[in-house]
């Protein structure tokens, strides 16, 4: 018997992608359009269809960003309502006595790893899709910035 039947793992079935690969990725994705659009700078003639794609970009950039915010809600009201259960079970139906608010709080916080660990990754992925809006919007400037570079080096 092989190692994989042993644990009934279907090996033409890919293991899931952890939240943590899934944001990886897609920073690596976005990082690559801002270094993208960054290079296409340098040609003026390409500027008018990096605007359609900076703002087009820049739109996707927002509805993602907007969308985490809405999971992070979600994610914020599971994290309280499980932590105020946990919180009462420890302090009025537990026979366990916690020295200090401290030390039962850290027991809750490790029994609440997992929605503590998805928040924590939401709110950093969020911050650098705002971030990368940021970038967008910088990159939005300099193009109007290089036409008018463009401009004085003709003269006009």
């Amino acid at each position: 018997m092989e190692h994989q039947d042993f644990f009934n793992i279907n090996p033409a079935v890919e293991p899931e992608e952890t939240l943590e690969q899934k944001f990886s990725k897609q920073r690596e994705e976005w990082s690559e359009i801002i270094k993208g659009m960054s290079v296409r700078m340098k040609n003026i003639m390409n500027l008018p269809e990096l605007m359609t794609e900076l703002y087009t970009e820049r739109q996707r950039c927002v509805e993602y960003h907007h969308y985490l915010m809405s999971i992070m809600i979600k994610t914020n009201i599971e994290y309280r309502r499980r932590y105020a259960e946990r919180h009462d079970f420890w302090s009025y139906k537990s026979n366990i006595r916690y020295p200090n608010e401290s030390s039962k709080n850290n027991k809750i916080l490790t029994e609440l790893s997992d929605v503590v660990e998805k928040r924590e990754m939401l709110d950093n992925h969020a911050k650098f899709m705002n971030e990368t809006k940021a970038s967008l919007d910088a990159i939005i400037y300099a193009v109007k910035s290089r036409v008018e570079i463009e401009q004085i080096s003709r003269g006009k």
